[in-house]
This record gives structure tokens, sequence and C-alpha cells, in this order.
């Protein structure tokens, strides 16, 4: 009878559990968004007959409460690491790496697919001939610390994979390969623990690189200060994949030793900094939009140095995330730098290049963004100027 009794009084405890996370749902505010997640949420959908009868409304009430339910990070969290301790290896793309290395599985993209991105690249090009293209793909960190991934865990070939992207370019394209650079520096923090950006170490290395395979001045760690501006960075892999009890990452900036003075303008706003950081990111959740303040359809960045000598050079940077960290060390060769992100500007490069006398292009992605920017492929649409 006892045991009965505990049965009924579970069942009347889970009862109004429920009843109080239904209630929670209509009473408290819906919310927009997850800084943990780092994405928008579903809001209370609109009822209407014909979304009912069409099973439409349901599917929306679903989502929207299982984004909305109380406590939902904890859940989240529950989640992921119970399946990894079950033995799952990945949650949503991302891999459960040692040492608490969160890893972006990388998938190739079909062939069809990279060669239309390829030839909006190629015809952008044939429109201004006498303007240097310069490409630049980066890995990610699966093609950097494989040791770090599960056991069993597969991710394409990265190194096939650029030298099929440097064998479809055309010879005034040039190429830089920064994967074997990289790889020579994976003892130390080049890519980001909790996210799939590589590091601003990374990224000076894979200057270097560019710099040594383009006959330009190398630079050293001796040119820069380096100062850690937070370490308290949790990233888009730490969202994605759930793990929320896993150690934050430092985030360091390289400071040139001779501080080269700039004026950032964002596209048609009268908005201008004099700075290539912004601070205030540092106290939110997307700290890594630190660099260059975040994604813009398009900045110009334009130095200031008394000291220069040659001529000004203007290059067009046409990027993903992945350039944000890299674009501060060219304020040391260039007087002008126009950073755009076709995810939010589709104007016409060709006519942009030429009323801005522009001297080189450079594509700037990871071997990711790229072979999923569909957006590149609309270059081939692009009109001459």
């Amino acid at each position: 009878m006892r045991h009965s009794w505990s049965i009924k009084l579970l069942i009347l405890a889970f009862a109004v559990y429920l009843g109080l996370l239904g209630a929670d749902l209509f009473i408290r505010p819906d919310v927009v968004f997850s800084e943990q997640e780092n994405r928008y949420m579903e809001l209370r959908p609109v009822f209407t007959w014909q979304d009912l009868v069409s099973g439409r409304y349901g599917r929306q009430l679903e989502l929207w409460m299982t984004d909305q339910i109380a406590g939902r990070d904890q859940w989240v969290g529950y989640k992921a690491e119970l399946m990894r301790l079950i033995g799952f290896k990945e949650n949503r793309g991302i891999y459960f790496g040692r040492d608490q290395y969160l890893i972006q599985k990388f998938s190739r993209p079909a062939e069809d697919e990279l060669q239309e991105v390829i030839q909006g690249i190629l015809h952008l090009q044939q429109l201004l001939p006498d303007i240097p293209v310069i490409f630049l793909l980066a890995p990610t960190s699966a093609a950097i610390y494989p040791d770090k991934l599960p056991k069993l865990a597969t991710t394409d070939d990265q190194t096939a994979f650029i030298e099929a992207v440097r064998a479809s370019l055309s010879d005034a394209v040039t190429f830089v390969d920064v994967l074997l650079a990289l790889q020579q520096k994976s003892n130390e923090a080049i890519y980001f623990k909790t996210d799939h950006h590589w590091t601003m170490r990374g990224a000076f290395y894979a200057w270097q690189s560019w710099q040594h395979q383009s006959g330009q001045p190398v630079p050293s760690f001796e040119d820069y200060q380096i100062e850690h501006v937070t370490q308290s960075f949790f990233g888009t892999s730490f969202s994605r994949a759930g793990l929320y009890r896993l150690q934050p990452d430092m985030i360091e900036v390289f400071r040139p030793n001779q501080a080269v003075p700039v004026k950032v303008s964002f596209g048609n706003s009268d908005k201008i900094r004099d700075s290539l950081y912004n601070e205030t990111f540092l106290s939110k959740k997307d700290k890594y939009s630190y660099f260059l303040d975040g994604n813009h359809p398009l900045l110009v960045i334009r130095t200031e140095r008394p000291d220069r000598m040659t001529d000004d050079r203007r290059i067009m940077v046409i990027k993903n995330s992945y350039a944000n960290c890299l674009i501060p060390f060219l304020t040391r060769d260039y007087d002008e730098i126009h950073v755009i992100d076709l995810r939010f500007n589709q104007s016409n490069l060709a006519q942009y290049a030429r009323d801005n006398a522009i001297d080189e292009i450079l594509y700037l992605y990871d071997v990711i963004g790229f072979g999923n920017d569909r957006l590149l492929r609309l270059l081939s649409k692009t009109t001459a100027p």
C-alpha cells in the first residue's frame, strides 16, 4: 500500500511539474535571442485556422515550445553530456574531441557545386584582368589537430580538397597554401577549442606564410606586442555542441610596436571608428566580433602612416569571418583595405573595384565556409564595369 502511494505521489509531482512548465510558457515573455546557443529562437506562432488544418501550426507550436521551455540551457547541456557518456562522438556536426577540443566536421562539397564557385571567381578575374588576384584557403582545426579527433571520427581530407581548389584555379590567380605552415605550429594555440575559427596567432602564421611565398618582408613576433584581452570566450562550436562544462578560450591580439593609425568606415553609414577592435564585444557572448566589429557588408579601412614611402596600395578582401583576425596585419602594407562580405553585400564587384582604384583582390575563406558559400557562385553573373 505504501509503495502504491509513493507511485501516486511521484505521478502527481510529475504532473504538477508539467503543469508549471506549461503555465510558464504562456506567462513568461519569449526569449528572442539565446546568447548560449548564439541564435534567434522560435517565437510564439500566430494561430490561423488554415495553419491548424494544414498541420503547420502544430509544427510551429512544437518548435516554439522546444525553444522556450524553462531551463532550456540546462536540458541542452544534460542531453549533450549524456550523448558523450554513452558513446556519441558528435552533436550537430561538432566532434567531442580530446583535451576539450570541439572540432567542426568537414564534408567536401559536391564537385559540380565546387566548380560553380570556382567559375564565379574566374569570371570576376576575367572582367578585371589587370588586377592581381590572391586566394588564401584556410584549413580548419580538424586538419591541424587530427590527434584531437575522437576514435573512428570521419572527416573529409582537407589536404586533397585544398589541392583540388588550387588545380581548378587558373594561373592568373595566386594561390597561397598555408596548410603546412599551420601544421608545423600545431603545438601552439592557433585554433580555439570552443570555436571554429583560428586564433589571431594562427592568422599571424598564415600571414607569415603568405608573405614568404610572395617574396615580401616576413613579419616576426618581435614586431608585435601580444595582449590577452579576455580569458572567458565560448565560441560557436560550444554553442552548437551543447557541452556547457568546458573551460573557456583566451583571445589574444597582436598590436604592432609601431602603431598604425586607422579610420574604419562602415558602408554607407556615418559610423566611423579609429580602431580595428571593438572592446564592447568582450563583455558579450559573441567575443569574436571584437575583431573588426564583427561582420559587415562593407568596411573600408584607411591607414594614416606618414612614414610610408610607396604609392597608395588598395586591396579588396572578399571574405567570411575567418579573415577578421588576419585583416589587421594588412595595415602594414596597404593604405586602403576594402572588406566585402558577400553574405550581406551583392554589389557589382567589378564596378566597385574600378570605382575605388583597387590594386589587388584577396579571397580569404576557410574550407568549410568556402565550400558552402553559394553567393560566390553569383560572381558569374557580374557584369563588366
